[in-house]
């Protein structure tokens, strides 16, 4: 059996889908990477050991037409040349070219929507023309996963994908929860970690204004962040405002690291993220495995790590001040409630984001499609 893992960066592909491809090269496949070869120095990576990595060319943000046609004709050379049984898709761009090629060349394919994102959440020409091109992709594929419900409800009322081939990963696309052992989270001090990439949509501003609102009630208040400032995506926060805010003592930026293991081992963490849209972030289940409390908004892909007052906060997306009062409700927690917040952090992981259950997707859909070709 021979698949494709197709992604507009490797490192994405690697890090949030590494358990899925080490089950497959442990279950003899031979797995095959394509994404971009030149990213971000912030985010390099290396190949897992077993697989073959492919690198094309693709403006990830290119709105040009020429520049897509190129990464398609680039794709369709590859599955030609390649001939996968099946290929696995995802984010926007190899969701749309990556399922036509795979069309035409013969191989099975798969989609995976991991976040409505720029595309559903903005509404203008070019949103529009990429929604129907998503439409068009979506036609070819035999399976499209979504990481929750909202999602999966909006796909169905703007008819982007027939219902039938749509799966449902309720957990998202899960972690190995015993690589995020929980950490004992006690410290005298208490620090809100913001851990994604630095942009409005993930609530920047919302973040750094419940900051000013803490220190104008006297409230001294440490928020950090980890992640990746990515200029060429539309919504990216300007380093200026950031090193900005860092000088009035509002956040603390510690830059992009590969190593979230030893993050989550740090004392008195609470993870904070005021997104206003996800597909089912990665880093609240990381979060919530390693035991530290979580405060997040209300919407799709953030309130399912959170049950109100249990393990953490949610907050309505785009509310600064219902920000800083969560945060402000937590420093005022007794010890023995933050503990019972870390504990339950953990039981939630567990029970809701473990990836077994994520892989025994995956082998049905390798399962279907194989029987539909005999």
């Amino acid at each position: 059996m021979k698949l494709i893992f197709c992604d507009n960066t490797l490192w994405g592909l690697v890090n949030f889908r590494g358990e899925v491809l080490k089950h497959f090269v442990q279950k003899g496949c031979e797995v095959i990477l394509v994404a971009p070869e030149k990213e971000d120095a912030q985010m390099q990576t290396h190949i897992p050991e077993g697989m073959r990595f492919i690198p094309i060319s693709m403006g990830r943000t290119s709105k040009s037409p020429l520049n897509d046609l190129r990464y398609f004709v680039r794709l369709l050379k590859i599955f030609k040349s390649e001939k996968p049984d099946i290929v696995f898709n995802y984010t926007i761009k190899p969701n749309i070219y990556g399922s036509i090629a795979a069309k035409i060349s013969g191989a099975r394919s798969v989609a995976m929507m991991a976040g409505l994102g720029y595309v559903f959440i903005n509404d203008n020409f070019v949103t529009k023309v990429a929604r129907l091109l998503y439409r068009f992709g979506l036609h070819f594929t035999t399976h499209l996963l979504l990481l929750n419900e909202y999602s999966k409800t909006l796909v169905e009322t703007k008819h982007l994908c027939a219902p039938q081939k749509m799966i449902l990963l309720k957990g998202g696309e899960g972690i190995n929860v015993t690589d995020y052992p929980q950490c004992d989270n006690a410290s005298p001090t208490t620090t809100f970690l913001y851990i994604g990439r630095i942009s409005w949509d993930k609530g920047y501003e919302e973040l750094s204004t419940a900051a000013r609102l803490l220190k104008s009630r006297n409230i001294d208040v440490h928020i950090e962040l980890i992640g990746a400032l990515d200029p060429s995506y539309p919504k990216s926060v300007p380093v200026e405002r950031v090193k900005k805010d860092e000088a009035e003592g509002l956040v603390k930026y510690l830059g992009f690291t590969r190593d979230m293991k030893s993050v989550y081992k740090r004392k008195g963490i609470v993870v904070i993220l005021p997104s206003y849209c996800e597909g089912m972030n990665r880093a609240l289940m990381e979060a919530c495995a390693s035991g530290k409390p979580i405060i997040t908004t209300d919407v799709p892909g953030c309130r399912e790590a959170v049950e109100e007052r249990v393990n953490g906060y949610i907050v309505p997306a785009r509310d600064s001040k219902a920000l800083a009062d969560a945060m402000q409700r937590y420093l005022e927690l007794s010890d023995d409630c933050k503990k019972q917040f870390s504990d339950n952090s953990r039981k939630r992981a567990v029970n809701k984001f473990d990836i077994k259950s994520v892989l025994a997707v995956y082998d049905n859909i390798v399962k279907s499609c194989t029987e539909s070709c005999q």
